[in-house]
Formats: structure tokens, C-alpha cells, sequence
């Protein structure tokens, strides 16, 4: 399985909500197209939380979670008509589409529940560079560090060696572990919402006709 991590900054002139509201339902119907075309195997949704912390810079209004089959089937996903004709129409509506970057991972190492007992829990994810050591996890109840892949992409990639993601049970043991860590780093504090795991059987997409307006 190949995993990416998608960098979304949100358009300039639309509101965090508004966003947020976009991006979880029309073009979560639109993406969903890509499941049922055997192209996506896995999507998971992180919305940034408006919660202040003094040191953590924020890289990204909203990171999805892709998973695929493999590189070259996310390769290709990008001149897929299924892709051109839906998703792709949709994205200047929500999101800065010269901003976007992928940042395209290895398997995780994890410690802790399982995935799905943590839905609903403070997620933070850091994108951390070359040498830049990972958050202290004595707090969390799931953590997992994944490393850049070193697939060779046609595409905006994010520059950072490694992403390091923990689910906490409350923002009060978040705090007390970013205190410890005492550094700068740039991530988000994430609402997770999944829409289908690897494995899953997706929801139905959104197969409406999509106004062509983007070439």
C-alpha cells in the first residue's frame, strides 16, 4: 500500500469553516468517485483546529490521508478522467491549488490503540525535517512516525523527512507534552474524520455532473 499526505491551504478569501464545511461534503462525494473507480483505497480527512499554540507553525488548514494500491496508480490518478472531471473541477472552490503539496510516506511505526479507537481524539501531526527529533509521547494514548518515501513523483512535493502523528485524550496532556518538547515545529492540532479505511468498503460518491471549467 502507498500513503500520501496531501498539504491544503484553504483559498485566501474563504473562511476556516466555510472550508471545512466545502471540503467534508461536496468534494468528499467528489473524491469518493476515485474509490469507485479502483483508484483510492483509503481517505482520511485531518480539519485544523483554530487553537493557538505558541511554537506550532501551521502547515496546512486540512491534510488528507490517501492511500493506493500502489505509486503508479497515484501517478496516474492525476490525468484519470474520473479524477479531470470531478475532483479536480472542484478544488479552486476550496483551496489554493498552487499551494498544494504531497508528501508521499512509508508504512508507519505505531504504539498504541488501534486507529479507529482513537476517532474522535486531539490529533496533532507534525511534518518534520532532516534531523528534527519527534514530540514526546508520554501523554498519548496512539502515536506513529513515518518517513518521506522515496518515490519518484511528477508533482509538488512537501520538503519534510518525516511525519510523526499522536492522538491524545484531552488538549490538557497535549499541552503538557508541547511544553516538555520546547521547540518550534510546524504541524497542526487536527480533527480527524475518516471517510473509508484501507480494506473498507467506501460510501457512495457523488456522480452529479461537474461543470467543466478548468483545463
Amino acid at each position: 500500500m502507498f500513503k500520501v499526505m496531501g498539504l491544503i491551504q484553504r483559498r485566501s478569501d474563504l473562511p476556516l469553516d466555510a472550508f471545512r464545511l466545502h471540503w467534508r461534503t461536496t468534494h468528499r462525494g467528489l473524491a469518493l468517485r476515485l474509490a469507485e473507480a479502483g483508484l483510492l483505497a483509503g481517505y482520511v480527512q485531518n480539519h485544523r483546529l483554530d487553537i493557538s499554540v505558541e511554537g506550532l507553525k501551521p502547515v496546512a488548514d486540512g491534510v488528507p490521508e490517501l492511500w493506493f494500491t500502489s505509486a503508479d496508480v497515484f501517478a496516474a490518478m492525476r490525468d484519470h478522467p474520473t479524477f479531470r472531471e470531478g475532483a479536480y473541477q472542484d478544488e479552486p472552490d476550496f483551496m489554493d491549488v498552487d499551494d498544494y503539496r504531497s508528501q508521499p510516506l512509508t508504512e508507519e511505526c505505531v504504539h498504541g490503540l488501534a486507529r479507529q479507537d482513537c476517532v474522535g481524539l486531539l490529533k496533532t501531526i507534525l511534518f518534520l525535517g532532516t534531523g528534527e527529533p519527534c514530540m514526546p509521547v508520554d501523554q498519548s494514548v496512539r502515536h506513529a512516525v513515518q518517513s518521506r518515501h522515496s518515490a519518484t513523483l511528477a508533482f509538488k512535493l512537501a520538503p519534510y523527512a518525516s511525519v510523526q502523528t499522536i492522538w491524545w485524550p484531552d488538549l490538557s496532556s497535549f499541552r503538557l507534552s508541547w511544553k516538555a518538547y520546547g521547540r518550534v515545529a510546524s504541524g497542526l492540532l487536527a480533527e480527524e474524520r475518516p471517510v473509508f479505511w484501507p480494506g473498507e468498503r467506501p460510501p457512495p460518491a457523488d456522480w452529479r455532473p461537474r461543470l467543466q471549467t478548468r483545463a
